[in-house]
């Protein structure tokens, strides 16, 4: 159930702890197991030190309560809320001593029909091996009892710091995939999967792998020396994609980012130490985007952006990617780029640009 507590002006003005507390208690009332209070932003400016009513109102409720601060002065989209909460569900998981064979899906939901299944997914399922789907979708008690599993796999930027504090606080071991597109490290990430699991992994998926170092390689010989500009890209991370496009040869002139993640300190790091800086920027008005990105003339464009129906320069969409891992996705990815390549060039040899 989702509550709203809406202030009115007396509240603004003195404050809102007394209703706050009346609202918690009702909510306990009617059977709330856990309460996540998602503070916004005058609650936040009005600075009602909201965490020591937790503290204070816990031994008197059976609902667990989490005070999380989401003030938009602190989180400049949707991003930063959607991890914070999904870490903030870290605090709900019980210790478990015994680790047994299940490996938990982190940023994946057993009910997304309309998201293909990842290859590696599949072939786990068809192993026998129990998974377990964390997204938001899922129970509580999924999340409560997460701490028995061997591994966690991480599909989504999202899911990176609950995974991590997993790490610390359970021992659970976890394997990122979203972030992995070179297809000599999707090999090597498996092959760690493969031993967490006691999995002999590279006979199953060696055509992929041969597939996938044809499509990088001649990718590649198409790529090098182009410059691009990362625009949206929905829930893909722009500074892993751009390592790893800097690894073809490709050079980023800007990069639109939502949100810098926790994890992103990494492939910061990684792409400066290469001398790579570009531009980064917050991409909002469509119309002025589109005159810069014009003016720069970049030889792609990664994402969505105003531009595109105009295929001046050619744009390579990626928001479907969503959910996408492995082999499968580093090469339709490529095969996206090359062929937008290629209509681009095709449109301005025949005068339709």
């Amino acid at each position: 159930m989702h509550w709203n507590y809406v202030l009115d002006s007396k509240e603004v003005v003195f404050g809102f702890r007394k209703g706050l507390m009346e609202a918690i208690r009702e909510m306990d009332q009617a059977g709330a197991r856990l309460i996540l209070l998602l503070s916004t932003c005058v609650p936040e400016l009005i600075g009602l030190d909201m965490e020591s009513i937790c503290l204070e109102m816990q031994p008197e409720v059976k609902s667990m309560l989490i005070h999380l601060p989401l003030g938009n002065f602190k989180c400049g989209g949707y991003e930063p809320g959607y991890w914070k909460t999904l870490l903030a569900m870290g605090k709900t998981i019980e210790k478990s001593a015994n680790k047994g064979m299940i490996v938990n899906v982190l940023g994946r939901s057993a009910l997304e029909e309309h998201v293909p299944i990842p290859r590696l997914i599949a072939y786990l399922k068809h192993q026998g091996v129990p998974l377990r789907f964390l997204a938001p979708d899922s129970s509580l008690d999924d999340f409560i009892s997460s701490g028995d599993a061997r591994l966690n796999l991480v599909l989504s930027p999202f899911m990176d710091s609950l995974a991590q504090w997993m790490a610390k606080e359970h021992d659970i071991p976890f394997v990122s995939l979203h972030d992995v597109y070179n297809v000599l490290e999707i090999e090597s990430t498996y092959s760690q999967i493969g031993q967490y699991l006691d999995l002999e992994m590279t006979h199953e998926f060696a055509e992929q792998k041969k597939e996938g170092k044809r499509v990088q390689k001649a990718a590649a010989a198409q790529l090098k020396a182009l410059q691009y500009i990362s625009a949206n890209l929905g829930t893909v991370q722009p500074l892993p994609l751009s390592a790893y496009l800097s690894d073809l040869g490709m050079s980023p002139i800007m990069i639109h980012m939502a949100e810098f993640y926790p994890s992103d300190t990494r492939w910061k790091e990684m792409l400066t130490g290469q001398d790579i800086n570009p531009i980064i920027c917050l991409m909002l008005n469509e119309q002025a985007d589109m005159q810069i990105i014009e003016e720069l003339r970049p030889d792609l464009v990664m994402g969505d952006w105003g531009g595109r129906s105009r295929n001046n320069p050619p744009s390579v969409p990626v928001l479907d990617l969503y959910g996408h891992i492995g082999y499968e996705r580093t090469i339709d990815l490529l095969n996206r780029m090359t062929r937008a390549l290629r209509i681009g060039r095709e449109e301005r040899a025949n005068g339709t640009v």
